[in-house]
């Protein structure tokens, strides 16, 4: 199995370089959105992003919340022992 050419490595860098400029400015874009949403807005965007996935049907007794509280707390310990 032969590895990339030349050309799709030059393609490659450039796209690359391009992502790197373009992602500090959707960074820039998202902490300005974020600065300037209301509590009202951020309660919406929060209930939008939990309703996103649902691992069991919905029930009415808390039972998503618990397992995205499970989710939350893996990702709060992956993230520390990075």
């Amino acid at each position: 199995m032969s590895g990339p050419t030349p050309e799709t490595r030059v393609r490659a860098r450039r796209w690359l370089e391009s992502w790197e400029r373009a992602g500090a400015a959707l960074e820039d874009e998202r902490a300005r959105r974020l600065r300037e949403m209301g509590p009202d807005d951020a309660r919406q965007l929060t209930r939008d992003v939990l309703a996103l996935w649902r691992p069991a049907p919905a029930d009415e007794l808390g039972a998503e919340l618990v397992t995205h509280q499970r989710w939350f707390a893996a990702a709060a310990r992956a993230s520390r022992t990075r």
